[in-house]
């Protein structure tokens, strides 16, 4: 397949991320308009729906989802043409119990192709999702996920080559979460107060339509921001511990998430599951794919309270995502031990095979491609090439490296490349020569890497072999070639 659209050299210019700055919540307006004239926190928050499966046996669950064009009021009075899970925008959360298979049949019926992932998911090589595994339009694959992992939050999301970008930013993502008896037994907030919440920008037309733009290639960055679909929500709480399942599920932008800009959130489990203690926290970074389970407790404030959740890596304009309304008092006896769960993490060994894995954009010279391609390890995507063999069970050192285009040690030049490697999770041991920070010490999926980073992690590939993919979750990224395959063996 070609690339749709040719990577320019604009991107060389691009900053690293916005400023990073504290916000003063007091003065913030409450009711600001949007760039497309949409009142701030005055829409209530909406939780997805959870996925009934259609039959069970004594092993597995199944579940039919269709792929469909739908009409959803995002903003007000105005429709939405979404691509949705049962035409939903987020898609339906999925429940299950680990060691239970979930067998999932997806139905296309979109006008383009499309690949379905599990984000975090230990699964069989041909049903991960690799981006040419296509399900065309009016086509069905079925999907199965044994779910032999820990408890945790995990995503579904398109996956197609050369179209992810866009077919997330329509609507095809939605939560997959497994629980399990260690998680179960845990006196954590459960039930209304166990709440996922899925953060993307978006942009609008005047009528309510979409506008998508790949910003040059360097990632889609939108004007209106949505928690499980809602723009700017608010939402009605007690004054009780609640568990929140965040997720940045943003083609392009960065998170930096805090409550007020000083409050205190309890951070217990990252993309692989619990930590093994609580971290207390006042600031949670959150690259594009990254999860992150935190407890926050209301029972801290007065009846009356407003509390805003802000992303501080962008500017006070943008800076309010929703806001917490403390509406009652209310009995609650949950709590969050000082003792989650035993992680099992790996013992780093003596010796053992080490990968670099280097992300940035390159030249590339032919008829019909793009001047820039965003590469690793100097490559374009190509499904056909490995660029690994990896045997089944042995563990290894993969470095990350974020490198600036054409080799300049200009830290401004690199972009952001969330990198996300499928089938393992791994354990970062190394950041910049030092330890991880606070809010990655559990096992991962994806990490951030900022401009000019280099991060060592830790990981073991087993229960299936087959072929894979890393690759940077900056999906227009992604879409334009920062994709490489490797092979369990």
């Amino acid at each position: 397949m070609k690339r749709r659209t040719a990577l320019r050299l604009s991107v060389l210019g691009g900053a690293t991320m916005a400023a990073r700055m504290m916000v003063d919540p007091v003065r913030a307006t409450e009711r600001s308009i949007g760039p497309v004239g949409v009142p701030r926190f005055d829409l209530p928050l909406k939780i997805p729906p959870v996925l009934e499966p259609v039959a069970r046996s004594d092993a597995h669950d199944e579940y039919h989802i269709v792929q469909r064009a739908a009409a959803q009021e995002i903003l007000p009075g105005r429709p939405t043409t979404i691509w949705g899970y049962q035409g939903l925008f987020p898609g339906p959360t999925i429940r299950v119990r680990r060691n239970r298979a979930a067998v999932v049949r997806h139905t296309n019926q979109l006008s383009t192709h499309t690949v379905v992932h599990l984000h975090g998911g230990a699964v069989p090589a041909d049903s991960d999702g690799f981006a040419t595994d296509m399900v065309t339009p009016g086509a069905s694959r079925t999907y199965t996920y044994p779910n032999r992992q820990r408890a945790a939050t995990l995503w579904y999301h398109d996956h197609a080559m050369d179209r992810t970008g866009e077919n997330v930013f329509r609507g095809l993502a939605g939560f997959y979460i497994i629980e399990d008896d260690e998680d179960l037994a845990l006196p954590l907030p459960r039930g209304p107060f166990d709440v996922p919440l899925v953060f993307q920008d978006r942009a609008f037309n005047a009528d309510g339509s979409f506008a998508y733009d790949t910003g040059r290639h360097n990632g889609f960055e939108g004007d209106v921001m949505l928690v499980n679909g809602v723009p700017w929500p608010k939402m009605e709480v007690s004054a009780r511990k609640y568990r929140f399942r965040f997720l940045n599920g943003s083609n392009a932008r960065l998170l930096q998430l805090t409550l007020n800009g000083t409050e205190p959130i309890t951070l217990i489990g990252t993309e692989g599951g619990l930590l093994s203690q609580p971290v207390l926290i006042t600031t949670l970074p959150l690259a594009m794919a990254e999860r992150a389970d935190v407890v926050i407790d209301f029972s801290r404030y007065d009846v009356g309270t407003k509390l805003f959740l802000m992303n501080v890596a962008e500017k006070p304009t943008f800076a309010q995502i929703m806001r917490f309304d403390v509406v009652r008092r209310e009995a609650d006896d949950s709590r969050v031990p000082s003792r989650l769960s035993d992680p099992a993490f790996l013992e780093r060994p003596k010796t053992a095979t080490t990968r670099t894995w280097s992300l940035r954009a390159g030249l590339r010279f032919g008829e019909g491609l793009p001047p820039i391609a965003w590469t690793i390890n100097g490559k374009p995507f190509d499904p056909n090439r490995s660029d690994a063999a990896i045997a089944l069970g042995d563990v290894e050192l993969w470095r990350f490296r974020n490198e600036a285009p054409l080799g300049l040690p200009l830290r401004v030049l690199a972009r952001p490349h969330p990198t996300h490697v499928h089938l393992a999770h791994f354990q970062i041991l190394e950041r910049n020569g030092k330890p991880p920070l606070a809010h990655e010490r559990g096992w991962k999926d994806t990490v951030a890497l900022d401009g000019i980073e280099d991060v060592l992690v830790l990981l073991r590939f087993s229960q299936f072999r087959g072929r894979y993919l890393l690759h940077c979750h900056n999906l227009e990224h992604e879409d334009h070639a920062m994709m490489a395959r490797f092979d369990v063996t």
